[in-house]
Order: structure tokens, then C-alpha cells, then sequence
């Protein structure tokens, strides 16, 4: 199954999704030296992972990556929409969908209770 990364694309002026395979080989190269790792649970399916090994085969099986795979502009854009979002700023189509969401839950709980 192919894995997916989301990245802002400058010059559309929006994000895209790309193969992570390509995505590490648009970025510069270089060798880094990694130390173990202290071994944790999966948060996605509980397996105890000890090694970097480990770890690269439960993303795969999972179909996840690190978050380290992100770039800080990223991170940086996800922060602006959260603001817009907190402040009350939402986009047509997000009123839209929380409309239709609030809608499905009182048709959902009328037919519950008849």
C-alpha cells in the first residue's frame, strides 16, 4: 500500500499529497548518525517497539509516518487554520459540513427515541 505525504505546494498556493518515496528524494541528502531509541508502545496498535528497524516495519504494516517527516511549515500552517478555526473564521464549506453534522445527530436521536 502506498504511503502519502501532505506538502504546501508555493506555487499553487495549496497543499498536495505526494508519495513519501518521493518526497525523501526531493529533499537534500546528507548522512546522519541516529542512537538508539528507548523502546514505547504504539499508540496505533500497542506492539512494544525497541529499534529503529521495529519501527520502520510498524509504520508500513500501519500505513503511518513519524511526524519528524514534516516540515516546519507544516506545522506552521496547521497553527493559522487552528487560530482561523478557535476565532470563530470558518470557510462556507466547513459551515456546510457542521450544519449536516448537527442535522444527521438530531435526525439520528429522533429516530433513537421514536
Amino acid at each position: 500500500m502506498a504511503r502519502w505525504k501532505q506538502v504546501w505546494n508555493k506555487d499553487l498556493g495549496k497543499s498536495e499529497f505526494i508519495p513519501v518515496d518521493d518526497a525523501a528524494r526531493a529533499q537534500a541528502t546528507s548522512a546522519y548518525i541516529h542512537g538508539d531509541i528507548q523502546p514505547f508502545v504504539s499508540p496505533v496498535d500497542g506492539s512494544v517497539i525497541s529499534d529503529r528497524r521495529q519501527l520502520a516495519e510498524h509504520n508500513k504494516r500501519n500505513n503511518v509516518v513519524n511526524t519528524h517527516e514534516f516540515g516546519t511549515e507544516h506545522w506552521d500552517i496547521k497553527r493559522k487554520e487552528r487560530e482561523r478555526f478557535y476565532n470563530g473564521e470558518h470557510t462556507p464549506k466547513e459551515s456546510l459540513r457542521r450544519k449536516q453534522e448537527i442535522y444527521e445527530a438530531i435526525t439520528r436521536a429522533e429516530r433513537e427515541h421514536s
